[in-house]
């Protein structure tokens, strides 16, 4: 995996602002004032394999996916991988919690295939929050999503069967096959690569 020094910035073209600015207000109602108090992202060009965020790190990024696809995982201390999380194109990106808790990530944020990020610093964002209602209105709503999609995540690994964890990541995801690895799609569902291509067959 490579880090940070492979990746490539910029600033983003007028397209990629606007469809910025659309998924900002598809969470939250933002007034002109408030979307043009967002200082200008950044436009971070991962290839595959390039990290947004590294275990032992200190998370200091948020960011909107633009193209691509990211895999959030833990490492084992056997130096295996679980998948947590995938963001796809229109999602936002980055370890809440580790930005959180301002203590070494856990989480590693990769790009699993070439990706376009639009990327602002957890300070800017945080200092939106502290000024204008509009942000603190969007900061809750982000909040309140990742709660239920944890609340579900939960339900699904506890209370689902295998074939059902994968019908619920293929409708969160409808394009998560054509992305992502299939060991790391099994990983996230809990089963081995294998089990999954069962499960793909059955389909």
């Amino acid at each position: 995996m490579r880090g940070a020094a492979a990746t490539a910035h910029s600033q983003p073209s007028a397209d990629e602002l606007s469809a910025l600015h659309q998924r900002l207000q598809a969470t939250a109602p933002l007034s002109a004032a408030e979307l043009s108090a967002l200082p200008p992202p950044q436009r971070v060009a991962l290839a595959a394999g390039d990290c947004f965020l590294r275990a032992g790190e200190r998370a200091q990024a948020v960011a909107t996916v633009y193209s691509g696809g990211l895999r959030e995982y833990f490492v084992l201390r056997d130096g295996s991988e679980r998948t947590k999380s995938f963001n796809l194109p229109g999602e936002f990106a980055g370890s809440l919690s580790d930005l959180l808790s301002n203590q070494p990530a856990r989480t590693w944020v990769v790009a699993e295939v070439p990706t376009v990020l639009l990327v602002t610093h957890w300070a800017d964002y945080t200092a939106l929050i502290a000024q204008w209602p509009g942000w603190q209105q969007f900061a809750r709503v982000v909040a309140e999503n990742l709660y239920l999609r944890k609340v579900e995540r939960e339900y699904e690994l506890l209370a689902l069967d295998a074939a059902a964890r994968y019908r619920c990541a293929r409708q969160r995801w409808p394009t998560l096959e054509n992305v992502f690895k299939q060991r790391h799609i099994a990983s996230y569902v809990g089963v081995t690569p294998v089990h999954l291509s069962r499960l793909r067959a059955r389909r």
